[in-house]
């Protein structure tokens, strides 16, 4: 009888339930915050350029910016490459971002690992009896 009383509830609850996306920034948005004139749009594009190389340090080949180079650099990289690539506007944001380092520094950035060699099947001998 309670299970009746909760079932309009726990219907409407579970219409209401909708999956949640990680990205909130589009490479169009990116590109609206980095090619700004305003001092807070900037800020806001350099907070989310470096929010997402935070992110990446915990993959496990994460794309890497020379140690010589400010946050106000990245941004820069960021916002150049994406006047330049109109394709990065239909992107999410990290993987502009992720693109414009690999563009600007390719020669340090991880490579991909080859696949592990398989091993060959070892051979096996087949035994027979002997008959007596």
């Amino acid at each position: 009888m309670i299970v009746l009383r909760c079932f309009p509830a726990l219907a409407v609850l579970t219409l209401l339930a909708t999956p949640a996306r990680a990205e909130w920034m589009s490479g169009a948005q990116l590109n609206e915050a980095c090619s700004a004139k305003a001092p807070v749009d900037r800020a806001m594009c350099l907070s989310y350029v470096i929010g997402v190389l935070d992110g990446f340090r915990s993959m496990e080949r994460p794309p890497k910016v020379p140690d010589d180079v400010s946050a106000g650099q990245v941004r820069d990289v960021v916002a150049t490459y994406l006047a330049s690539h109109d394709e990065a506007q239909t992107l999410q944001g990290r993987m502009v971002v992720q693109a414009a380092i690999a563009d600007a520094w390719p020669d340090i950035q991880p490579k991909v690992a080859p696949p592990p060699k398989r091993k060959a099947p070892a051979k096996t001998t087949r035994k027979t009896r002997r008959r007596s």
